[in-house]
Formats: C-alpha cells, sequence, structure tokens
C-alpha cells in the first residue's frame, strides 16, 4: 500500500530551535516524538534562503541557478514540471493550505486561494487535486492595502476582525530606511487577535479538514501545511505570550551585551510561534491515529529557510550564514529508520524526488533533486557530497561540515545583493569556512584547507555552469 504523505512547512524555522536539545528552549514534544521515532538530518540547508525561489525549486526539482523564480517578485511557471503534478498523475489526492508561495508574483489569491484566471484554478494547474493558498503574514496586509481578495484576510473579515489586524500590522511593518531589526522585531506586544483567528491557527484548521475528507476517501494524499511563522513580525496571541513570559533564551552568538530585555521578547515570541506549530503537529499526529492512518503516512518535517534571530547582528534570512539558509530536516513513518540522525550535507530540493520514491510515482528527467531513500532506510549513507544554496550574487558550496561563500559582501545591503540582474555566474569573494568552530562566519580557512577549497569551488562551478 503506497503510504500518505504529510509535510508540515512552518516558514523561517531555523533547524536548533526545535528538538530535545534546541538551544532556545522551546519545548516541542510532537518534533520530539518524530525524531525519535524517525530519521534527522542535522546538516540540511535550503536552495536560497527567501520564500519563493526556495519553494520553487523544491516544487520543480531545480537548484536555483536553473530555476525561474530569482526572488519573491515571480511564480512558477505553470507550464513547468512539478512534483505535485506527478503525484496526482500516480493517483494521489494532492492537497495544500497556507502560504505555498508558488504563485507569489501576481497577488492573485482570490478568497478561496485557487488563483482563479477567467474560471480556471491556477493552483489546480499546478496539480493540486483540493485545498487552498494563502497569503503570508505581510503578503496579507499588502492584499488588503492593493484590495486584492486573500481567503486568511477574507476570514478576518467575516469575523470582524481585519480591520484591527491591519492597524496591528501597522505597527509592525519595517518602513524603508530603517535599521535591523526594525519594527517587525522590535513590536512584542501581543496581536489583538483571539487564539482561534491567529494565521497559524486557521491554516492549521484547514489542513484538518483537508486530512478529514481524505481519510474518508480511497486514494493515498499527500498534504503540505505552509505555516506563516514562524515568520517576522513577533505577533503572537496573548495566551502564546503568557506560554513563555518566563523563558530565559541565550542572546545572540556575538552579542555585545545591550538590550538584553529586546533580545529576550523578540525570543520568547519566536519560541512561542515554534511551540505552537508544534502543538498543531501534535493534534494532526492524533487525528491521524484516531482515522487508523499513522502507521501507513510519513510525516515530513523541513521549513523554506531559517533566521539569523539577533545572531551575529543580523536578522531575517537572504544571506549565506547557517542560521539563514539552515533548516530542520525530520521523515518519520514506514520504512524509516527510528532514533537515527544522518551528518551528511542535505538540501530541502531533495524531498522533490524522495517524495515520488516514497509514492512510486514517475520521477521528472533532468531535475537537480536526489533521493534521500537511502539514507531514510539506513543512516550512515550519505546520499550526497556537497549542496548548494544562492540567492543574487552569492552562492555556496557545502559538504556538512565546511562551506565555500562566494559573492558575498558582509557590507552590502541585501537589495545590492539579491539584485538578480547581477550575473550569477561571477564567482568572487570566495572564502571557506569551518561551521563546526565559527558560529559568526568571520575566519577564512581556505589557507589551512586548500584542498578542500578547490574540492568545493570546483563542485560550485560546476553546479552553476548547468545553468
Amino acid at each position: 500500500m503506497r503510504p500518505n504523505i504529510l509535510l508540515f512547512f512552518p516558514d523561517q524555522l531555523r533547524p536548533d530551535w526545535v528538538g530535545p536539545a534546541n538551544i532556545g528552549g522551546a519545548i516541542t514534544p510532537a518534533i520530539d516524538r518524530l525524531m525519535a521515532h524517525g530519521t534527522t538530518f542535522r546538516n540540511a540547508i535550503c536552495p536560497s534562503p527567501i520564500c519563493a525561489p526556495s519553494r520553487a525549486c523544491l516544487a520543480t526539482g531545480y537548484e536555483f541557478d536553473r530555476s525561474s523564480v530569482p526572488d519573491n517578485r515571480y511564480s512558477v511557471g505553470l507550464d513547468e514540471p512539478n512534483f505535485y503534478r506527478q503525484l496526482a498523475a500516480a493517483g494521489y489526492a494532492v492537497l495544500t493550505c497556507g502560504k505555498a508561495d508558488l504563485l507569489k508574483g501576481d497577488f492573485g489569491w482570490g478568497q478561496d486561494g485557487q488563483h482563479d484566471d477567467n474560471g480556471q484554478s491556477r493552483l489546480k494547474a499546478l496539480g493540486f487535486t483540493g485545498g487552498l493558498d494563502s497569503g503570508g503574514k505581510h503578503a496579507v496586509i499588502v492584499a488588503h492595502d492593493r484590495g486584492k481578495a486573500e481567503p486568511y484576510l477574507h476570514f478576518l473579515q467575516e469575523r470582524g476582525l481585519a480591520s484591527a489586524h491591519v492597524e496591528d500590522f501597522a505597527a509592525r511593518t519595517k518602513k524603508p530606511g530603517d535599521a535591523a531589526p526594525g519594527a517587525t522585531y522590535l513590536n512584542t506586544d501581543p496581536t489583538p487577535l483571539p487564539d482561534d483567528a491567529y494565521q497559524d491557527g486557521w491554516i492549521g484548521r484547514c489542513g484538518h479538514d483537508l486530512i478529514e475528507n481524505a481519510c474518508d476517501q480511497t486514494a493515498p494524499w499527500f498534504l503540505q501545511v505552509n505555516f506563516a511563522g514562524p515568520h517576522e513580525p513577533m505577533d503572537i496571541t496573548r495566551t502564546m505570550a503568557a506560554s513563555v513570559a518566563d523563558r530565559r533564551p541565550p542572546m545572540p552568538a556575538m552579542w555585545n551585551g545591550e538590550d538584553a530585555a529586546v533580545h529576550t521578547a523578540i525570543r520568547r515570541c519566536y519560541t512561542a510561534m515554534v511551540e505552537n506549530i508544534d502543538r498543531i503537529l501534535g493534534t494532526y499526529v492524533d487525528l491521524l491515529e484516531s482515522k487508523n492512518q499513522l502507521d501507513n503516512t510519513i510525516i515530513i518535517f523541513a521549513s523554506d529557510h531559517g533566521e539569523m534571530l539577533g545572531d551575529c547582528g543580523l536578522w531575517e534570512k537572504s544571506l549565506p550564514h547557517q542560521k539563514s539558509i539552515g533548516v530542520p530536516l525530520i521523515f518519520m513513518g514506514p520504512g524509516i529508520e527510528k532514533a537515527r540522525a544522518s551528518d551528511g550535507p542535505a538540501s530541502i530540493i531533495d524531498l522533490h524526488a524522495t517524495i515520488l520514491e516514497l509514492a512510486e510515482a514517475d520521477v521528472l528527467a533532468g531535475v537537480d533533486s536526489r533521493s534521500m531513500c537511502a539514507t531514510l532506510a539506513d543512516a550512515s549513507i550519505r546520499y550526497r557530497d556537497i549542496v548548494f544554496s544562492g540567492l543574487g550574487k552569492w552562492r555556496i558550496a557545502f559538504d556538512g561540515r565546511y562551506k565555500l561563500v562566494s559573492g558575498y559582501v558582509h557590507a552590502e545591503s541585501r537589495n545590492q545583493f539579491e539584485d538578480p540582474a547581477i550575473d550569477p555566474k561571477t564567482l568572487s569573494h570566495a572564502r571557506l569556512i569551518d561551521t563546526h568552530n565559527d558560529q559568526c562566519e568571520t575566519s577564512d580557512v581556505s589557507a589551512l584547507y586548500p584542498a578542500i577549497a578547490a574540492r568545493l569551488l570546483g563542485a560550485l562551478k560546476h553546479n552553476i555552469m548547468r545553468s
């Protein structure tokens, strides 16, 4: 019997904030259970550390340099092959909820989340047979400002809560010229929304409804649950705030000793969002058990990219630092080794090929994605030697410990290095980082390990020139 596949996909979740050994002190029993009964990839990264490119690479199986989505202003082409369509062709119900960000470029969700185009659902054209696509935290506000219909905004309007939410976000929005971290982080006041109207709770309920219906059908199902958190702003409910009020999360790496209360408040909010997602995951496991579906369901927990969270004086993502490109990656289910971990390099681009193999669906020719199934059966097997990530004019090659970074200049703004008009084939400012011994990635060890640097540079050049 082919398995059901549940992909839990939070936005902007760094890997060291989940699991029993997480540094943030987050209490994550549901994720702990996945790790105890499944396989964890400790050195997983994303193909590009912003939402739309990362998710497009996952969908299509192409590395960043072969992807048609260089930044958040673009959408995946409806004529591009993707693994969702392959699953549907193999007889799966292919479901989604939350912010898929595959059609992010046009703000055309519609209140039903179908991206209607003259009566045709663009979401279905991508291969989804059910569910909806909604905006992320900031996109919901932009949709409101532009007069665009969007599902979560429509839900808030029906509840009479839209105006309160929009007004609240006006005090959380980073204005042009704001110095990081800006209001999106510094405003840690609770949202005026009640718990049952909080965006991730709404997304979680959408997914519950999809599973309830899918479990009553005969076809196997795939569901991707795309949470809005723990992406900034730090908009947690009063209940969530109370749950972390006494927490003492660690100060950022390379902390200058200032603003301890500010960092504590920000990190408490981030922790509360992580714990809320974990709580929702626990309800999904309970639902699957009640439906006698858990033993035939593979659960995958990952994220589209990480979050600097003030480490090394940096915020958000988009950077080649491990806290920005690193993601959690955990599998649990039939045929997957229990309580095992792989230290080899991994990329969420490889969920594409892995999910297709698990579903016994046809693999697309010519993609860059590689199946992880050998490692899921035996965690001692490295299914890859090197993985890649990039954005704008910087690129990295990573072997699980050492990382070659090319094209990144710390003094440049995000807009400067993210501009897709810059030729991505230009390799410059190459540095070798020992990620095990350099949290803030300030030391170039290429002179100490010239063979490693040469190997990674060669792999990076080969990967880029294939585009």
